[in-house]
């Protein structure tokens, strides 16, 4: 019945000339009449005409300034080629505009899906920007769980799979971790329904099952596992925005409703995280900075069109909400003092000191030779030295975690020594007995004197320089676990000061000998505040013993 009427209607339709310009109009009035007279119902006849006229106003090749007089007239001969196109296709039942198994997506290939996309991108696009009152519905719906972790101040993306099948580059190579709500995500048995809920738009049951999404997500692009791994909450709820995208060859003008959560990981779930990042090239950390600017240095882009719009393009204030969020995980040691010391000998005849600086005492602690060892690895570790040969059966982890094969030697030795040395000062944590550390305030954990060496070269101490270069050497040891490497510091000293601590290091001084003291001040308030100083794991190049001040380490000037 429909090609009919539309078969009908054909030779009746206006015409515009090829050449020249010359046109004629034909009144909507008369085209009616035409179906009438071919003995369609009057009722029919106005439909048809009505359908076919929004049809070729969509196709935008009649004249509106005609048409508002009731005439129907082409704009030019190509509009009413298009025209008179689509209308014979719609007449003849043998026509088709896209071969029959264009639109199928199952078992086809990338090449397919892409034509999918671009006629879909062509059509919508153009809906889109030349919707006359600038409010073009969406035939596409979106509900999306995005994540923040976010660790040193970084925070983490995943490459996205569809990165080469999307029209607008800005939508970015890399998204947040996360992605879009399916049927398996929403609690409800009836499929009818579940599509139903997934395709309309303010779906307060999908919303409700974006955690889920969240979680399903985070398991497949991390393996994070919620609760053993992770917790979540809520952080913020995007307003709706619309769009002409979506992989190849969903793509449409698409409204997206996005939740994103804040994540907070456990202990496991860090050191999974860490893993699962070194060894997984689709695991990004970006910096906020690199997030607000659009590109990382190595070309990078991330995707937050949405959020940024969501703050309504302030980028300063998108910036300030994300360097406020928590990280997503808080280091924390058992043991924080304050004004504390902890001196490992290389000697397991000599003590452990601890206690408040300049009142250490020998802690109550026989270790053997191979526990020192143990001991000299985590603390190493923990304050972050490199080792130069480290047993191929240990993972370091940050904040001073090492990970040690289930079964191994080393287990049952790191087990027995947490055992031995936890109802002391030393505090060793034990996570699923294969993942240690010397979980104590790094900053206070110091090495044997006799690895440091301070050196100034006798050209230095001769010039007349005002400042001069030294260096302080710790030198290679070896631990259970590993040789840790030799580091070597350089400092710009005055040259009264490397005199002075030159002569310190040549004879002791009382404590009430005012020269000596006035160079233990000068010492703790220059060189002794160095960071570069504090990271070689000194406890100082001058101590105190006995009512006697001492330069602590070997003084070489050869």
């Amino acid at each position: 019945m429909t090609a009919e009427l539309v078969k009908t209607l054909l030779p009746h339709l206006p015409r515009h000339a090829e050449e020249e310009g010359d046109f004629f109009c034909v009144p909507r009035d008369v085209l009616i009449s035409h179906l009438v007279q071919a003995a369609y119902p009057k009722e029919l006849a106005e439909n048809t005409v009505a359908m076919v006229e929004n049809l070729l106003l969509t196709l935008a090749t009649l004249n509106t300034e005609m048409l508002q007089k009731g005439e129907w007239c082409f704009v030019s001969f190509p509009a009413q080629l298009m025209a008179t196109s689509v209308l014979t296709a719609l007449s003849d039942p043998d026509s088709r505009l896209f071969a029959a198994n264009f639109w199928n997506t199952r078992d086809i290939s990338s090449d397919k899906k892409n034509q999918q996309r671009d006629v879909l991108n062509q059509f919508e696009t153009a809906r889109l920007e030349h919707h006359t009152s600038a409010q073009a519905v969406p035939i596409r719906y979106c509900y999306v769980a995005w994540s923040i972790i976010k660790l040193d101040g970084k925070i983490l993306f995943y490459q996205r799979e569809d990165t080469q099948k999307r029209h607008d580059k800005r939508a970015g190579d890399y998204g947040l971790i996360g992605g879009r709500a399916n049927q398996n995500d929403i609690p409800l048995v009836e499929k009818k329904g579940v599509v139903k809920a997934l395709q309309s738009p303010h779906s307060e049951v999908v919303q409700h099952a974006l955690p889920i999404t969240l979680q399903r997500e985070l398991r497949e692009e991390t393996g994070l596992l919620f609760d053993e791994h992770y917790t979540f909450q809520l952080w913020r709820r995007l307003a709706p925005y619309q769009q002409v995208q979506g992989s190849a060859p969903n793509h449409a003008l698409t409204e997206y409703y996005l939740d994103i959560f804040q994540i907070d990981l456990t202990l496991a779930g860090y050191l999974h995280l860490q893993h699962k990042v070194q060894t997984d090239e689709r695991l990004v950390w970006f910096t906020i900075e690199d997030m607000m600017q659009g590109e990382t240095v190595d070309g990078k882009i991330p995707y937050i069109k949405a959020l940024y719009d969501d703050f309504s393009g302030d980028s300063t204030l998108l910036a300030t909400e994300l360097k406020a969020l928590p990280e997503s995980f808080t280091n924390k040691y058992h043991f924080q003092p304050k004004k504390y010391g902890l001196t490992l000998p290389l000697d397991c005849n000599e003590p452990i000191l601890a206690g408040v600086l300049g009142k250490e005492k020998p802690l109550d602690l026989k270790l053997t030779a191979r526990q020192l060892q143990l001991l000299l690895a985590l603390a190493a570790h923990l304050r972050g030295f490199s080792f130069v040969e480290l047993d191929e059966n240990i993972t370091l982890h940050p904040f001073g975690w090492l990970e040690v094969p289930k079964g191994a030697v080393l287990q049952g030795e790191l087990q027995a020594l947490a055992n031995l040395v936890n109802h002391t000062d030393l505090v060793i944590e034990n996570h699923q007995d294969q993942i240690f550390r010397l979980s104590i305030n790094p900053d206070v954990v110091f090495f044997d004197a006799k690895l440091f060496s301070l050196i100034a070269q006798p050209a230095e101490l001769a010039s007349v320089k005002s400042k001069i270069l030294i260096s302080i050497r710790r030198v290679y040891f070896a631990t259970a676990m590993g040789g840790i490497k030799e580091k070597l510091e350089e400092f710009k000293i005055s040259l009264e000061s490397a005199h002075n601590l030159k002569s310190l290091s040549e004879e002791n001084f009382s404590t009430e000998n005012d020269t000596a003291v006035k160079i233990e001040d000068a010492y703790k308030k220059g060189l002794h505040r160095d960071p570069k100083f504090l990271a070689l794991g000194l406890r100082g190049l001058i101590r105190r013993d006995s009512g006697v001040i001492k330069f602590n380490i070997r003084y070489i000037s050869e």
